[in-house]
């Protein structure tokens, strides 16, 4: 997938992956704790760190075939959790595939019926399709883009130039090998400004806590 690169102040290296910070998609998860507060969140989280993308290695999709992104991330702060490099590969929702690998990925886990067997109208969409067509997504262009945005982008031209943070934070949750996962899937990024920590989500708790509280254990 092509990626533009271009530099962004105050440092932040953008490595556009398309997927912008509009249009997000809804997901709902019956979560064991309450993951819109960034406190609670830190809690449930195996670690909490400040940092920068340095680099986007690559979009796919996951065994729950949904897309999800690789960045690299360089490390600024350990909030919580020992041992982490100072470069890690972490994985957020959200990205953009070509239609030929997003339908060979759904072959594979045998969950294309379920995902495009109705010819799925966000799908067409994203395709640039009327959905009230019926099209069979196998007959569309291959090299068509199909993109999942869960408001999990920290390279988003558009939310880096309304934010403009001077951090990401990110919610670490599982870890296989040298692969880190965000936790609480679409609530595992937030961004560090002027000392204050700001949610992304829209359920996010609406007012930022102070960095401080982070390294609260």
């Amino acid at each position: 997938m092509a990626s533009s690169f271009e530099q962004s102040a105050p440092g932040h290296l953008i490595i556009d992956t398309g997927v912008d910070s509009a249009s997000r998609r809804e997901f709902h998860a019956d979560w064991p704790v309450n993951v819109n507060d960034p406190q609670v969140l830190r809690e449930f989280s195996s670690g909490v760190i400040a940092g920068k993308v340095i680099g986007v290695e690559r979009s796919y999709v996951d065994a729950n075939a949904v897309i999800v992104t690789a960045y690299s991330i360089q490390l600024e702060k350990v909030y919580k959790g020992q041992n982490i490099p100072a470069t890690i590969s972490l994985t957020l929702p959200g990205g953009s595939v070509r239609l030929g690998e997003y339908i060979s990925s759904l072959d594979k886990l045998g969950l294309y019926e379920m995902k495009l067997g109705q010819k799925d109208p966000e799908l067409l969409r994203n395709a640039g399709l009327d959905p009230d067509q019926e099209k069979d997504p196998r007959t569309l262009d291959p090299d068509t883009l199909v993109t999942e945005n869960w408001g999990m982008n920290p390279t988003s031209k558009s939310l880096l130039a309304e934010l403009q943070p001077d951090s990401w934070v990110f919610y670490i949750g599982a870890v296989e090998g040298d692969v880190y996962y965000g936790a609480a899937f679409d609530h595992a990024l937030s961004y560090l400004k002027d000392g204050m920590v700001y949610g992304l989500h829209p359920e996010a708790e609406r007012s930022p806590i102070p960095e401080s509280e982070l390294l609260r254990g």
